[in-house]
């Protein structure tokens, strides 16, 4: 398994709801195939005020969004939520949402797994055993 800091996050660009774009920081901390899992990954952002990412059924997948300092929006045909430090929200697979940073500085960490669609069909995971 790889394990990785959140102090050397890439920077990447986002979007924000004013049409133009904010420089965010993310890492990822857990990728799938290094879990024996239905993990997909697990991610660390820092996301400037105003900045906007998105969910669509196409991700295939479902998200829990653990925000850890700032407020975060988070938009579904269901309405709007704000996700204060602390908080989880979780998006089910098909939802389309909306995420926007709204303090000046949100930090989250993002779990996506597998939806049950996907894992119902999957072969049982047995680990190996090795004899010594």
């Amino acid at each position: 398994m790889i394990i990785s800091t959140t102090a050397e996050a890439v920077r990447t660009t986002v979007a924000t709801g004013s049409g133009t774009d904010a420089a965010a920081a993310w890492t990822c901390l857990v990728r799938r195939g290094m879990l024996h899992s239905e993990c997909e990954a697990v991610e660390h952002w820092l996301l400037p005020h105003g900045a906007v990412l998105t969910a669509t059924p196409r991700h295939g997948v479902e998200e829990a969004l653990l925000v850890l300092d700032g407020r975060l929006l988070v938009t579904t045909a269901s309405g709007e939520r704000a996700v204060r430090a602390g908080q989880l929200a979780l998006i089910p697979h098909g939802c389309q949402a909306r995420l926007v940073a709204d303090s000046d500085a949100v930090r989250l960490i993002t779990v996506r797994t597998l939806a049950t669609s996907v894992t119902d069909r999957l072969p049982p995971r047995i680990p190996e055993l090795v004899s010594a």
